[in-house]
């Protein structure tokens, strides 16, 4: 079966479309799913990043859906993306008038940078040193 062993990570967003393109620009991968138009599929490798819509998919408890939807989305959570340009994946982020929330720093082994995606999701982006 496609994708039993992979580490997949989900998340609820308010626009399905624009965290679609926005998460493709950035380097995912998608896979086709045409039998569910509330959910988006999309790879890094053999991570799946699965976007669904906030309030089009179901809950799996009522208690669950209310939390989500009081928010504030995303806190404590961090989606890391490797970059082979960090100064390309600042741009992106610049041109799609997104939140920088931390300009670009080196940190020892990498270059990294943070910003907020459309639902205030924390992402962060960070290329190796070679």
């Amino acid at each position: 079966m496609m994708g039993s062993k992979q580490l997949k990570v989900g998340l609820r967003v308010r626009d399905l479309e624009r965290s679609r393109v926005l998460y493709l620009r950035c380097g995912f991968k998608e896979i086709p799913n045409d039998e569910q138009s509330d959910l988006c599929y999309l790879t890094f490798g053999h991570t799946w990043l699965i976007l669904s819509d906030l309030c089009a998919h179901p809950y799996h408890t009522a208690e669950r859906e209310q939390a989500t939807k009081q928010g504030p989305l995303g806190l404590g959570f961090v989606l890391t993306i490797p970059s082979k340009d960090i100064h390309q994946s600042y741009l992106l982020w610049q041109n799609e008038g997104l939140p920088i929330t931390a300009e670009p720093m080196n940190v020892g082994w990498a270059s990294v940078f943070f910003g907020l995606d459309p639902d205030g999701y924390d992402v962060m982006f960070e290329h190796f040193h070679e």
